[in-house]
């Protein structure tokens, strides 16, 4: 790994590749909030480098990463940090807001680096979720309708794809869900776009497991 702690830089660096995973598009502007313990240290263990640098698709061992926040300003990404303080987060918790070029917010997530390189992802726009790049992950957004969990699993079960957990989470106010399945083996872009056909579904994300694009998982 690059940096001084596996908590505060390579977990940190993780948190960020993650993040720019589930986006899967450019952004403009990014405002990272850190918690508790990261907001304590994480300056002087290069907690800010390394997030941006996962952002911008660095592992944790790229050398890249002591340059990160010169190279995303190169880039023309906006980035900017602050410092907060809640016992209800976990000691080292991140909260990101990733903005487009029109300042259109595109992504809200909130991630946890728990000891020794490891790092989840604990929110997605304001849902509860809970996946770390051990497994194959599709992200499916929809209108929350009868159905639409049948349906997916019909698809993913056609194409031979297993799940081996799902979570799901329902908005009332906006009658919209999100379901995020941990896969036995990555979902490819043609089953990607069978899903998509269906006229209730918003968004789709497929994300390989760290494993297999990312060193020292």
């Amino acid at each position: 790994m690059i940096g001084p702690s596996s908590s505060h830089t390579a977990g940190a660096a993780k948190i960020g590749f993650l993040a720019q995973s589930v986006l899967g598009k450019p952004f403009r502007k990014v405002r990272i909030t850190l918690y508790n313990s990261f907001a304590d240290t994480g300056m002087g263990h290069g907690t800010d480098k390394a997030l941006v640098g996962g952002l911008l698709g660095f592992r944790m061992d790229d050398e890249r990463i002591p340059i990160a926040l010169d190279l995303a300003k190169k880039k023309g990404i906006e980035v900017s940090f602050f410092c907060e303080y809640d016992s209800e987060r976990h000691p080292n918790e991140v909260r990101m807001e990733l903005y487009s070029a029109s300042g259109e917010i595109l992504l809200t997530i909130s991630g946890q680096s728990i000891g020794g390189g490891a790092a989840k992802i604990v929110e997605i726009n304001g849902t509860s979720v809970w996946f770390g790049g051990m497994h194959d992950v599709l992200i499916i957004q929809y209108q929350d309708v009868p159905g639409m969990v049948g349906f997916f699993g019909e698809v993913l079960g056609d194409n031979k794809i297993n799940i081996a957990y799902m979570d799901i989470s329902r908005d009332a106010v906006t009658e919209r869900a999100m379901a995020v399945l941990k896969l036995d083996q990555y979902c490819p872009e043609n089953v990607v776009g069978l899903i998509k056909q269906n006229p209730n579904i918003i968004e789709v994300i497929s994300i390989r497991r760290l494993s297999e694009q990312y060193s020292h998982t």
